[in-house]
């Protein structure tokens, strides 16, 4: 005998079987998985676009108290404030659009100087009206509006504000709220 292999010549030699099951070729990451990380990057992406674009678009309302105490406002931020026009404060340029009023707190102690360029109604601007402001305060303390909104007065009044108004009018309620000479002044 010797130490070679026989050979049958009847049968071709045949290839060992080697077992399908087991004989994968190897991934990183399946299908699932690749899908699942595909989802939580595109809600990671979402979720940072609206944190982002809420955070730029969000205002904090303050006091006009608030306001005088804080530091200057950032460029790209912007702070709303809330407050009732000082009498005989405002004065109104000569181009028409820009104008320099001050504000004050509901207890009329703070006050706070604002410039606004751009249209305001005459109806509702007087010494009674809630005025609220978005814009910036400048390093100077004065507060440049950028957005200016006026709730009517007839509407919003507390019981005090029409006793007061009860009061200057002799107790007439047909004089209107508000006076017109605050629109006739120019700087």
């Amino acid at each position: 005998m010797t130490n070679e292999p026989q050979q049958n010549d009847d049968q071709p030699q045949q290839a060992p079987l080697i077992d399908t099951a087991t004989a994968r070729t190897s991934t990183l990451m399946g299908p699932r998985a690749k899908l699942g990380l595909a989802f939580v990057l595109v809600a990671a992406a979402l979720a940072y676009f609206a944190f982002t674009a809420f955070e730029g678009a969000t205002v904090d309302y303050l006091s006009v108290a608030e306001v005088n105490v804080v530091s200057p406002t950032e460029i790209d931020r912007q702070v709303g404030v809330t407050g009732k026009l000082v009498q005989d404060s405002y004065v109104r340029d000569a181009d028409g659009l820009t104008a320099h009023f001050s504000i004050k707190d509901e207890d009329g102690i703070e006050q706070l100087d604002v410039v606004y360029k751009g249209e305001i109604g005459q109806v509702f601007f007087n010494d009674h009206s809630e005025i609220i402001l978005q814009g910036q305060k400048l390093v100077d303390g004065s507060f440049n509006a950028d957005n200016l909104t006026v709730r009517c007065p007839s509407k919003y009044l507390t019981e005090s504000e029409q006793a007061e108004i009860d009061a200057q009018n002799n107790g007439d309620p047909l004089a209107p709220p508000y006076q017109t000479d605050y629109f006739d002044q120019e700087a």
